[in-house]
């Protein structure tokens, strides 16, 4: 097929044609521009509504978290109370256990004249007063509480015969003891 158009002709025919390929893109950029245009207005939409409803759950926590505030404050005097009683309880000396030792380290034929304890004289030397019925009865008490973990230091003050008229005839013998309770046999 032979062409027969001028030359201007052929040239304006391609322009036009090419003006035609320009609307259609610009009519596809500009469909482009308006679907990007609406899928960011519902981006923005929908985090908008995301920033409102996280912002109503931040509050309603916040409500909450008052509510239990009072909780958090008495959990927190608990655990102040709950140290205070490990403290208290760890220094703590249970009196009736030692008595209770001491008793059963008396050898037949001794009793104690006396016994003070407090935690002044856990630790420290104390003078015990016993009565015995004769001199092997009260070394028996001296060598029992020698071998005993619950003391130290034991060591006999005095050993005397107190018959005489007013005398205790049962247990003649006045024997006192120097001794050390120990810390940690009391505990």
């Amino acid at each position: 097929m032979i062409n027969l158009l001028p030359y201007e002709t052929k040239k304006e025919v391609r322009a036009a044609r090419m003006n035609i390929s320009l609307v259609r893109y610009i009519v596809l950029i500009g469909i482009c521009i308006v679907f990007l245009a609406a899928i960011s207005v519902a981006v923005y939409i929908e985090l908008v509504s995301s920033k409102t409803s996280a912002e109503n759950a931040t509050t309603a926590n916040e409500v909450k978290a008052n509510g239990y505030s009072a909780v958090q404050t008495e959990i927190a005097t608990f655990r102040n109370n709950l140290s205070t009683t490990k403290t208290i309880l760890s220094q703590s000396v249970d009196y009736s256990s030692i008595m209770i030792q001491i008793a059963q380290l008396l050898p037949p034929g001794v009793v104690l004249d006396n016994l003070t304890l407090s935690t002044a004289t856990i630790g420290t030397p104390i003078v015990l007063s016993a009565h015995a019925a004769n001199n092997n009865d009260a070394l028996a008490l001296k060598d029992s509480f020698s071998r005993s973990s619950l003391f130290t230091g034991v060591s006999i003050l005095t050993l005397t015969n107190t018959s005489g008229a007013n005398a205790d005839t049962t247990y003649p013998i006045a024997v006192t003891l120097n001794v050390t309770i120990n810390k940690e046999a009391a505990e």
